[in-house]
């Protein structure tokens, strides 16, 4: 796919909690700067600092792994609608269908490192490696593109902020440069995207939505 474009959700919404059960095509997504409209300055009160301090406080969890920092974030139980979690392991599947779908804190804890594995959460090290969040004050986007040398991939990753919504993303695109100097490889890259969204309730950050496209 030449031309992988990445959106938030739920970015300008008015139905903020507005979820999706099932993978969505990578193609089917727009990029979040199309709806973050450039020069328009951010909200200018109180509520952007502390959201910042929240981000910091988010990524200190997710770079030490403290699963129970990361837990604090998320007010369980999780309706099945609001994350993408598929087949993660006998135990949880079998409590999720017994639950109606409600996914509870001990399930969560229970399988963390598998959830972890299978949400490429890693990858949150990269999202904040080498990122001022600082700049998260005067402007509402802060995006990154890692091209490695000889690699079929690029690796995209934005933070953003709309009002009251944080939007973590990262993914990766098929390298064009790769591409001209490899034209006998039909696939270079395997494309896809995670996007989690939060919501600043006046005080803490906590878990919205987790979506997963590819």
């Amino acid at each position: 796919m030449k031309n992988l474009l990445f959106m938030m959700a739920i970015l300008g919404l008015g139905s903020c909690t507005q979820t999706v059960k099932e993978k969505v095509k990578v193609s089917d997504l727009k990029d979040t700067a199309t709806v973050l409209s450039p020069g328009i300055e951010p909200q200018t009160d109180n509520n952007r600092e502390k959201i910042i301090s929240e981000i910091k406080k988010f990524r200190s969890a997710m770079t030490t792994k403290n699963k129970t920092e990361i837990l604090s974030f998320f007010d369980f139980p999780l309706a099945d609608s609001m994350v993408n979690f598929f087949e993660v392991d006998s135990l949880f599947d079998r409590k999720r269908k017994t639950n109606g779908g409600e996914i509870t804190k001990e399930m969560f804890s229970g399988s963390f490192n598998r959830i972890y594995e299978m949400t490429d959460m890693l990858e949150f090290n990269n999202l904040f490696a080498d990122v001022n969040l600082g700049l998260l004050r005067n402007q509402d986007q802060i995006k990154n593109e890692k091209r490695p040398p000889n690699d079929g991939c690029y690796y995209i990753y934005i933070i953003a902020i709309k009002n009251d919504l944080v939007y973590f993303q990262y993914g990766t695109n098929s390298s064009d440069e790769y591409r001209k100097t490899h034209p006998d490889e039909e696939e270079v890259c395997d494309e896809y995207a995670q996007m989690w969204t939060f919501i600043f309730d006046g005080e803490k950050l906590k878990f919205l939505t987790h979506r997963i496209a590819g």
